[in-house]
């Protein structure tokens, strides 16, 4: 609409500059006529003043001629400006100018055109749906194009058949139109919420933009496939893949173990289950590791430790961002002090202690609250190890931060 709009303003905008053109070439051919007629008035003067200078006319004659020559000037001017006249622009012409542009827009590009290009959709929508399932990955965007157009005419015309609402949705997803593609699957689930198959469908389409909402709403879907088929093969992949992005591995492990009892054992699909079953295993096992770090301090920055210092004990990349991956915060009294680090102690959810593959640990006791370096400090020299073999690390407050 807005594009529509635009062109609009366009068409419009060149239709008062046509007719602002043509009233400049009026008044430019007005001004050529009175600057020729100024001419030929000045000239018929001179000559009568020289005709008065030799006598050849008295003064009677000369004053009478004066009078019809100025008669005679004034008149032609009053001629050209009505000649200005002679064709008027009148105001409505730009907008004549603007319906015969815009009618000729419409036939070739406008809602008849592409009432027509529908029509024809409809009309080829039987031959087009065989080839869209008998070929499949072969059909070209223009057809696929063409066969979502003539089944939305059908649509229009018969919007009760969740089947072909849930069709449009798979349409509408391989042209990119994922608005559409959303609310066509929203439109089937409502004529027919229990069928499994637009259940499937709309969670794998959910689950291809993954952020947190969509990675809920397939889950849900999902839940409500199994209930109504608890053996889905489909819907128990979908499960474990949605468990396992969100972290719990776990649910996922369980999911693939049922997906793999369901797998025959000829099918090629089961190694790509066993190794996502290991996966989960792997991430669950990263996920449960933990570091139990052990700090302690010399006797004589013992009688230096700050009044309400804070000890913080942190895991850092080796290289990369200063961002701890995992933060332990207590007060710095009693030492030796022992504290254990893990997944639950992150401070972003994509960087935790199982995401690295070297740990760097490190120990400060801060003057307030704050882990950022201050003068006063004490530090323990850190120390770098690989995360598979971290179970205990001892750390020693040996210097101050100048």
């Amino acid at each position: 609409m807005i594009k529509l709009l635009l062109v609009l303003a366009v068409l419009l905008l060149v239709a008062v500059i046509v007719v602002l053109l043509a009233r400049r070439v009026q008044r430019r051919e007005s001004l050529q006529r009175t600057s020729e007629n100024q001419r030929w008035y000045q000239q018929r003067l001179q000559e009568l003043d020289e005709d008065r200078a030799a006598g050849r006319v008295d003064d009677e004659d000369y004053h009478q001629a004066r009078l019809e020559l100025d008669k005679t000037f004034v008149t032609d001017n009053k001629d050209i400006e009505q000649g200005i006249n002679w064709q008027p622009i009148k105001p409505w012409l730009p907008m004549a100018l603007l319906i015969i542009i815009s009618l000729g827009f419409y036939a070739g590009y406008g809602s008849w055109n592409l009432q027509r290009q529908a029509d024809d959709a409809l009309q080829q929508l039987p031959e087009l749906g065989k080839r869209v399932l008998q070929q499949q990955q072969e059909v070209d965007t223009d057809t696929l194009s063409t066969f979502a157009l003539g089944l939305r005419q059908k649509l229009q015309r018969q919007g009760d058949d969740p089947v072909a609402w849930w069709i449009y949705a798979g349409l509408m997803t391989d042209l990119n139109q994922f608005d559409q593609a959303n609310s066509a699957f929203e439109k089937s689930l409502t004529l027919d919420p229990d069928r499994t198959g637009t259940l499937v469908s709309y969670a794998r389409f959910l689950l291809q933009n993954g952020n947190e909402s969509n990675l809920q709403k397939a889950g849900q879907l999902l839940a409500r496939t199994l209930k109504i088929e608890p053996d889905n093969v489909e819907a128990i992949s979908l499960s474990g893949f949605v468990a396992y992005e969100t972290g719990n591995y776990e649910q996922a492990i369980n999911a693939w173990q049922q997906l793999l009892r369901l797998t025959p054992e000829s099918s090629p699909r089961r190694t790509a289950v066993e190794q996502a079953i290991a996966d989960a295993k792997q991430q669950q096992q990263r996920d449960l590791q933990q570091l139990t770090v052990t700090v302690d301090i010399n006797d004589t920055l013992r009688q230096q430790l700050p009044q309400n210092g804070t000890l913080f004990v942190y895991v850092t990349a080796v290289d990369g961002v200063p961002m701890p991956a995992a933060v332990k915060r207590v007060p710095a009294t009693d030492f030796p002090i022992t504290v254990t680090l893990s997944n639950q102690d992150s401070m972003l959810p994509e960087l935790q202690l199982s995401s690295l593959e070297q740990w760097k640990v490190q120990a400060r006791v801060s003057q307030d609250d704050k882990i950022e370096l201050q003068p006063g400090d004490l530090n323990a020299e850190p120390r770098v190890i690989k995360a598979v073999d971290a179970v205990n690390v001892e750390l020693q407050l040996s210097e101050r931060q100048p």
